[in-house]
């Protein structure tokens, strides 16, 4: 896992450090025109992209190292397949009509572009400002095809024990704290059944890869 003491010892939680690993996996090699749709300013998966790409960074709040504000709820300011890939991590709870959000996001692809999409699940409420929802796996696949959406590809990361361990994570003041729960609670995820894994799946959330 890349960085995995370094980022324990940055504050990170085990989602993002879970997420991380997936930006690493499949977003290392995204190349020409990127529109980030909730960048965050400077999140930390930033590191783990190539800085070759043209990144168009936005978010639903202005802030340092955003370059345009964008209404989730509104039609996005941009022309019709003008990406070659969107990044939506960690922001479509916020959404109030996520299909029409999904919908748009197609819209300003390229054909054969790909939208990576990252939500969790088993996580506490995030109001920023607002937290309308946690979807399945099901849910997910549903309202993407429902925004005209063919071929998706959903990746589910974390699991019972280090979902336990992101909810805790305010009471473990100290780093050497996290960094022996944070090992131990991937350790015991390893351990849990793959039948168990299959048919009643309880993962921290989704890393999705969709194409146009």
């Amino acid at each position: 896992m890349k960085d995995f003491t370094a980022q324990i010892f940055r504050g990170k939680t085990i989602a993002r450090i879970l997420f991380n690993e997936q930006v690493v996996s499949h977003c290392g090699e995204l190349s020409g025109k990127v529109l980030d749709l909730a960048s965050g300013g400077y999140s930390s998966y930033m590191k783990y992209l190539r800085g070759d790409i043209e990144l168009i960074k936005t978010d639903s709040l202005m802030k340092d190292g955003v370059a345009t504000r964008v209404d989730f709820n509104e039609p996005l300011p941009f022309v019709d397949n003008e990406f070659d890939s969107v990044l939506f991590f960690n922001a479509l709870y916020i959404v109030e009509d996520r299909v029409a959000t999904l919908r748009e996001v197609r819209r300003v692809l390229k054909e054969g572009g790909t939208l990576y999409l990252s939500t969790p699940l088993l996580y506490g409420e995030i109001p920023e400002p607002v937290d309308y929802c946690r979807l399945t796996q099901q849910g997910l696949e549903k309202e993407l095809k429902e925004a005209g959406f063919k071929k998706v590809k959903i990746i589910r990361f974390g699991e019972r024990f280090t979902a336990a361990a992101n909810l805790l994570h305010p009471f473990f003041i100290f780093n050497t704290i996290r960094f022996v729960v944070y090992g131990v609670s991937l350790m015991l995820d390893r351990m849990i059944p793959e039948n168990v894994r299959k048919n009643n799946p309880a993962p921290l959330g989704y890393f999705c890869i969709i194409t146009k």
